[in-house]
């Protein structure tokens, strides 16, 4: 494939230039979800097959069509204009999936019309494949994708069950968790498909438009991974519950990933060979008058306009947060004294998978009984502060681990949720989150509390909803630097005798920085 004289004069490079430099901040800020997430590590791969599929089409590209500029700009311009505050967005939530797919699209939507402008609707047919390609490295919105993983994980542990008991192996069903004789396997969504499912998804997209499949032979391609990915799966599983039935807990853990591997290279291989057998082996003859038609012109000032505007939202983007974060960089902090001469004082230790999960800098776990009886027990945890949008993200990730959620699936009933109360700590106000949960038919209260270093006030924003987000890109508030501190009491048969004691403990344990 090569590029007339002409046609090389005519095309923006400058252009291209910046419109590349707007994606590449688009992974820059996807990049640590890859990371994050498992099922999300082929991300980083997108971006170049992306690439390899705009080259590919650049070869039989049709002669560009007159295009009614009109529409094309109010797109580009909108789509333009709206990056501004989505990059705002995204840099206070960097791991809000609404914020991510906002982002994307007002990307897909910019470049497609300077494209339309380039070479009209023929180009715009032509080339649309590969830019909105990219969307299927954004993470699925947890709404749908909570959906996809408990069907999955539902049909995949009750038909590895049916299959054990077929074959005479003594296997039962727990929510999730297949219990054999030398242990349990948890079916969590690494192993329910999901992982593989999305990846086969990609590969299966891909190859479709790779070998230029008619839609209904995607289709068939799609539809096929997304079987050979449930089959796989559920292989897989039956391969590791029979592993850890013969060899136990240990075994189990050796055959982990290397069985996750074996069913993606399966996967990828097998959708290639359909792929390219229902393609014929390979592309259509290129046009050869492609490269005596060079793109339409585009006005001198596009170039310099779009790189000013990547310039703006990132610069100003960075601006505005630096600016706020300085504002409130001298607020306080605080840290935890742990209690001396308590009966029964033991340092509690943190599990691995815990530590995994949390990622914390700095923590600890205590447990001690006060001189009345009660039993008590806390954690502190510090993150950050973060130097970089992966500790960011590291630090937000940490909000979802909170005791209305962690602890209903350790076994504690919520029994009330008593809204948030304000202690005294060194002359100021410190407000925690209060739960009242039972355990063993005994009540237990728990207080947690989660602040930001910097931020004008104690409680932190934890990002909960839409209203939340917006209100922490306004304030400027990235979360940098998070500590929270739980404390768990039982003993107390009502609110106010454990709420007074807690209140004792904080005066003692919490000092300010």
């Amino acid at each position: 494939m090569t590029l007339a004289g002409t046609d090389r004069a005519r095309l923006p490079w400058w252009v291209v230039a910046a419109l590349v430099g707007f994606w590449g901040a688009a992974v820059r800020l996807l990049g640590p979800q890859w990371n994050l997430y498992v099922q999300y590590n082929y991300g980083w791969a997108v971006p170049f097959l992306c690439g390899a599929l705009l080259w590919r089409r650049w070869g039989d590209r049709p002669a560009p069509t007159a295009p009614r500029p009109g529409r094309a700009w109010a797109v580009a311009v909108t789509c333009a204009l709206l990056l501004l505050p989505t990059r705002a967005l995204v840099e206070a939530n960097p791991i809000w999936r609404a914020a991510s797919w906002a982002m994307t699209l007002e990307l897909v939507g910019l470049t497609l019309a300077v494209i339309y402008l380039l070479g009209g609707g023929a180009w715009l047919r032509h080339f649309w494949f590969p830019i909105a390609f990219f969307l299927v490295a954004v993470p699925w919105p947890s709404q749908w994708e909570g959906v996809v993983v408990q069907a999955l994980t539902r049909l995949n542990t009750a038909a590895v069950v049916e299959t054990l008991t077929v074959l005479g192996i003594p296997a039962t069903q727990a929510g999730n968790v297949i219990e054999v004789s030398n242990g349990k396997v948890g079916i969590d969504e690494a192993c329910s498909g999901i992982r593989s499912l999305q990846a086969t998804l990609m590969i299966a997209v891909f190859f479709g438009e790779w070998y230029r499949l008619t839609v209904r032979r995607r289709i068939g391609v799609v539809l096929g991974g997304v079987a050979l990915a449930m089959i796989c799966n559920m292989i897989r599983t039956f391969i590791l519950v029979r592993v850890c039935a013969v060899g136990g807990s240990a075994a189990l853990e050796r055959w982990h990933d290397p069985t996750g591997v074996g069913i993606l290279l399966v996967c990828f291989t097998a959708i290639w060979l359909i792929a390219e057998r229902l393609g014929n082996g390979g592309l259509r003859a290129p046009a050869s008058e492609t490269t005596a038609h060079p793109p339409h012109a585009l006005p001198r000032w596009v170039a310099p306009a779009l790189w000013g505007w990547l310039v703006l939202v990132e610069g100003g983007t960075a601006a505005w947060f630096g600016h706020a974060e300085a504002a409130v960089a001298n607020a306080s902090r605080w840290s935890v004294r742990w209690p001396t001469g308590k009966p029964d004082l033991r340092e509690v230790g943190i599990s691995p998978r815990a530590r995994a999960e949390l990622k914390f800098d700095e923590g600890r776990s205590m447990g001690w009984r006060e001189p009345d009886g009660s039993v008590w027990q806390a954690f502190y945890f510090r993150w950050g502060p973060a130097r970089s949008l992966a500790d960011r993200v590291r630090v937000q990730c940490a909000r979802t681990h909170r005791p209305d959620i962690c602890l209903p699936a350790a076994g504690r009933t919520l029994r009330r949720n008593l809204g948030v109360k304000d202690f005294a700590v060194a002359n100021q106000t410190m407000p925690f989150r209060v739960y009242e949960f039972e355990e063993r038919g005994r009540p237990l209260f728990v207080y947690w509390a989660a602040t930001e270093d910097g931020t004008r006030g104690w409680l932190s924003n934890l990002r909960e909803n839409t209203a939340s987000r917006i209100g922490a890109a306004l304030a400027g508030s990235r979360c940098v630097s998070q500590r929270v501190l739980q404390i768990a009491v039982w003993g107390y048969a009502g609110e106010a005798e454990a709420e007074a004691a807690v209140q004792r403990w904080l005066a003692e344990a919490v000092t300010l920085e």
